[in-house]
């Protein structure tokens, strides 16, 4: 009989991107409700320090992977806290460097690990739906990285026109969909291109996914479709 312990890191491991796709998910219902006030950059950064732990454990498969993550997501981590601290934005614009990072490199991982399962599970499941959740964070803060570097990037129809990271949150994820409604415009080279990217990244990825679980129905056994 096998130990609870090991029983229970196993089911753990088998479950790695049940926690980071709860995370995200959590991420994007809180964060309209509590982005605004004086507490709001507070509980944005609660709820991205989420992430990044449990992006780090996603991508806990092999030795090299977690180095990369850790050595990532801690600079992210404590530069994030920092700047929350003394409002410094050259903090915040180092950590947006080191998020940015982090988030392509789980969702390059996460989408290596999708694209390469034989056997389809529901973490694999998962894992592709954290990859696209995750390029759309990794979006917005280019977009927020571009904006701070170069003010006047982004062209917003709103009346107050501000643009913080909730905002940018919102931009990415309706290019990445290709919904386009307008509001807010690209206004630099620099910032459309990184919206064509996007758009394309995000088409590319749904038709890339489509076809790698079409592949994978037809590589089960006969037995296993009955």
């Amino acid at each position: 009989m096998r130990n609870p312990l090991a029983r229970y890191l196993a089911r753990a491991r088998a479950m790695q991107f049940h926690y980071l796709l709860a995370s995200l998910i959590l991420l994007l219902a809180v964060y309209p409700y509590v982005g605004a006030g004086t507490t709001g950059p507070v509980a944005l950064k609660v709820l991205s320090s989420f992430i990044l732990i449990t992006g780090v454990y996603a991508v806990s498969n092999r030795r090299r992977q977690v180095v990369i993550a850790a050595l990532l997501a801690v600079p992210a981590f404590g530069l994030g806290w920092l700047g929350v601290v003394t409002g410094n934005p050259v903090i915040g614009t180092a950590e947006s460097i080191f998020t940015l990072l982090f988030y392509a490199f789980t969702a390059l991982i996460g989408l290596s690990r999708v694209l390469g399962e034989r056997r389809i599970t529901t973490d694999t499941i998962y894992g592709a739906v954290s990859v696209y959740l995750l390029m759309g964070l990794t979006w917005a803060t280019a977009y927020g990285l571009i904006e701070s570097i170069s003010p006047g990037s982004f062209f917003s129809s709103h009346p107050d026109g501000a643009f913080t990271f909730p905002t940018f949150i919102y931009y990415s994820f309706v290019t990445l969909a290709t919904l386009g409604y307008g509001d807010i415009t690209p206004i630099t080279d620099q910032a459309r291109s990184l919206a064509v990217l996007e758009t394309v990244s995000g088409t590319i990825y749904i038709a890339v996914l489509i076809a790698r679980l079409v592949a994978a129905a037809g590589w089960l056994p006969e037995t296993d479709r009955e």
